[in-house]
């Protein structure tokens, strides 16, 4: 009876935490990034934040929805942007030496509109980071 007692006296608490108020970024950072490995998928909706935007989980059906998927066969990477938005364009940062140092893979435009788009390259890129997305035109 006592731990179930205690047990509820710290749910409020435990509630609490979870919705603790976000920090905003330091100061210079435009914008939030996901972080993929080859063979994974991550799927987010663009959200507005304070002096940044927030690329938030969701599912694949969701309301401007985007999917990336990065493959990466025989040396070869290919990265799959499927956008239910208008076009738009994105940065990929990729890490081929596994050290950390990051470097500009190339700044591309999706589709958008559910149209999937492949960007495909000659070699390994090993990590990435995809972001800055911006209406094109």
């Amino acid at each position: 009876m006592r731990l179930l007692l205690l047990s509820l006296a710290l749910l409020p608490a435990a509630a609490s935490a979870q919705q603790a108020p976000s920090v905003p970024p330091p100061p210079g950072i435009g914008v939030e990034t996901i972080g993929l490995n080859p063979g994974e998928a991550k799927t987010f909706v663009l959200r507005p934040g304070g002096h940044h935007q927030l690329l938030v989980p969701a599912a694949i059906g969701d309301q401007g929805a985007i999917t990336v998927t990065y493959t990466d066969t025989g040396g070869k990477s290919a990265i799959t942007v499927t956008s239910g938005l208008a076009p738009m364009t994105y940065k990929i940062l990729s890490d081929p030496t596994g050290s950390g140092g990051y470097v500009e893979a190339g700044t591309f435009t999706a589709r958008g509109n559910g149209t999937a788009t492949t960007e495909t390259f000659n070699h390994d890129l090993g990590a990435i980071t995809v972001g800055e997305f911006t209406p094109a035109g």
